[in-house]
């Protein structure tokens, strides 16, 4: 008799047509337009002061690509694309892939403007990137399963997060004191903003479900904003400082 009920109520869920926006929850739809807004605002402001530079240079120009692009995943996803209703887990989940497409081309991007400040090498550089990238392969590809193996995309994440973090802290400290409080600051930013997302991840409807899907959403979008739009403001805003610096530290070693 249970087994019946059970093959009755899958039945229903896989009867049920969802379709997106329509379905979202009023607060899911008022906090995707909230992370839509924020991120073009904030490109829109630092597209403005780039080119109101004497000279543009690569800082303004990554962190205007990081807003603007988050910013089309957000109307993306307000609109109903990069969205699945995923019917085969324990319960019917809302995936939110679209996220995932953002992360893994605007996480890189955050990664090579701290590169900048800390004027690491190549080599440096693409490691960082490769394991950022990994870790948000992983993560989608968990989203895209059912336990147990969706768990263990998650803890490959961890630890493609973990390398990630030992080697920005290794150019945080780097031996030539690039970067100085201005790379401290950021750097530390983007580790404990990076750590929020693994923590949504298993609570939300990736992993168990303990997160309401408008909490899940909110959460979300006030930790992108962060680690986006309040990395991006921070670094430009004292972009000047740190190159001056940069000059004094230089010129003191030639005369060292």
């Amino acid at each position: 008799m249970r087994n019946l009920l059970q093959e009755a109520a899958a039945a229903a869920v896989d009867d049920m047509v969802v379709s997106f926006p329509d379905d979202f929850p009023n607060s899911v739809k008022h906090f995707l337009m909230i992370g839509f807004m924020g991120m073009l605002i904030g490109s829109g402001i630092f597209l403005y002061m780039g080119l109101s530079r004497k000279q543009n240079t690569m800082t303004h120009v990554l962190t205007f690509f990081i807003c603007v692009l988050s910013a089309a995943s957000y109307y993306a996803m307000w609109q109903g694309m990069g969205v699945m209703y995923k019917t085969t887990d324990t319960t019917p989940r809302v995936i939110f892939w679209g996220h995932y497409i953002d992360w893994v081309i605007t996480a890189p991007l955050i990664i090579a403007c701290l590169a900048l400040l800390s004027k690491s090498d190549l080599v440096t550089l693409v490691f960082m990137m490769g394991n950022a990238i990994l870790l948000i392969l992983c993560s989608l590809m968990g989203a895209m399963t059912v336990a147990p193996f969706k768990y263990m995309w998650w803890i490959a994440s961890l630890g493609f997060y973990v390398i990630t973090v030992y080697l920005l802290l290794m150019r945080l400290y780097n031996a030539e004191g690039y970067g100085g409080q201005i790379l401290k600051t950021l750097t530390w930013l983007t580790i404990i903003s990076w750590l929020v997302y693994p923590i949504i991840w298993i609570l939300g409807s990736e992993g168990t479900a303990a997160l309401g899907l408008s909490q899940q959403v909110g959460l979300i979008t006030i930790t992108d904003l962060v680690a986006k739009v309040g990395f991006c403001f921070y670094l430009l805003s004292h972009l000047d400082e740190a190159e001056a610096e940069e000059s004094i530290n230089h010129s003191s070693q030639q005369y060292v």
